[in-house]
This record gives C-alpha cells, structure tokens and sequence, in this order.
C-alpha cells in the first residue's frame, strides 16, 4: 500500500485546502494511493464532526484516513502518530517548543511513534540523529527521509542518515496545495494494507516501510 504520512488540510493555518480535494485529486491521476495521513501543525482534531467527514470520504473514496500531527518542539517538528488520550492530557500539541525527549518516549510507551520532519530543513534533529538515538533507542524508530518540499540535498541527507544508523525511512508530500507541484510526489510504501493507525505505527516500527517516488503522469 502506498501512504503519504505528511498532508496539510484547512485545520492547519497556512492552507485553505479541504481534505476532499485531495482525495478528488489522487482519484483524477489515476496512480495508486492506497492511504493518507492528515498531519496538520499543531492540531490533532479530536471532534467527532471530523471523525464522521473522514469517514465518510474514506468510504467515498475508498482510501484509508489517518489522523497525525505535525508538532512544533525544541528541536524542530515531529509528525506524531498513535496519538492517544494520555498523550493529549500530558502536552499541550497546540504549544509551539515541546519538549522532545519527553514527548519521543511517552508516545513511544503509549504505542505511538515520534518521526522527524525534513530533518536537515530547518530543523535540528538531523545534526543531533545519532545524540538522539543514543538516548532514546527504539523509541526513535524512523525519520522522514524523503519529503517533497525538500530540496535533493536535504533528501539525500536524511537518506544516507536514515542507512548509515539504521533507521527506519519514510516519505511524505508535506502537501499544503491539492496540485501536482505539492501532492503525490513523494509518499511512503507499506507491505500490506493499512487498517489502522496502530497498524500504521507497527509496521513503521518494525522497518516495513520505504520511501516511495510516485511516477510523473503519462
């Protein structure tokens, strides 16, 4: 299944685009997107009218709908998954400058991963990858090594990090635009059909998971 784990709907603040048009896109290319992953900055919605509209685009579309967050910490951004509600009590992911360290390890135990965004564009996870992972082990599993907003060099860079210390690597769009410009680009390849966030993390954790290229329109 291929995933794109970093998409920017209205709920952040610098897109005005709705989740369907997204979905409306991926549908029109013709190119397989089997999941997507509504990251927005700062917000992890937990109302049920957002639960119900992604459930209903999800059986429209017939696309898997995770939620995610990009979270502004100390060190950068983090796209957190498996979001629980002892997560949510602890920190306030609305706040800009969350503590890392802690919020790597008390989603890692509540089951959920912490992934470092583009971390060689502005950002300070990547020259700090191998302090990280000395410290946090396992609960720093993978980092964003593809994204599509970066430029080659800050790919190649978190690629060859993401090898040379044995991290898992994934890839997103870091789409704000339903455009071809911004979406499809980059995404991440799974080894089999995603159900659930949990199963999302799972995977992601146990290294079945690999950037992926989406192929230039006929």
């Amino acid at each position: 299944m291929i995933a794109d784990l970093h998409v920017h709907t209205r709920l952040s603040s610098d897109t005005n685009v709705g989740p369907e048009q997204y979905l409306e896109f991926a549908k029109s290319s013709g190119r397989a997107l089997g999941a997507i992953c509504f990251t927005e900055h700062r917000l992890f919605p937990s109302d049920r009218e957002v639960g119900r509209l992604y459930a209903e685009l999800a059986e429209q579309f017939q696309i898997a709908i995770f939620k995610g967050i990009e979270a502004d910490t100390d060190l950068g951004h983090l796209l957190l998954f498996g979001v629980t509600d002892e997560v949510t009590r602890r920190f306030d992911l609305t706040a800009r400058m969350l503590k890392s360290d802690s919020l790597i390890e008390v989603l890692h135990d509540q089951g959920g991963i912490a992934i470092p965004a583009h971390p060689f564009r502005d950002s300070g996870y990547g020259p700090r990858l191998d302090a990280l992972l000395s410290r946090h082990g396992a609960a720093l599993g993978a980092i964003e090594a593809l994204n599509g907003q970066n430029s080659i060099e800050e790919n190649r860079r978190a690629q060859d990090a993401a090898l040379k210390l044995g991290l898992a690597a994934v890839g997103g769009s870091d789409a704000h635009f339903a455009t071809a410009k911004w979406f499809m680009t980059t995404a991440t390849e799974f080894e089999c059909d995603l159900r659930t966030v949990e199963q999302l993390c799972a995977e992601i954790r146990a290294g079945r998971a690999r950037p992926y290229v989406f192929a230039g329109p006929d």
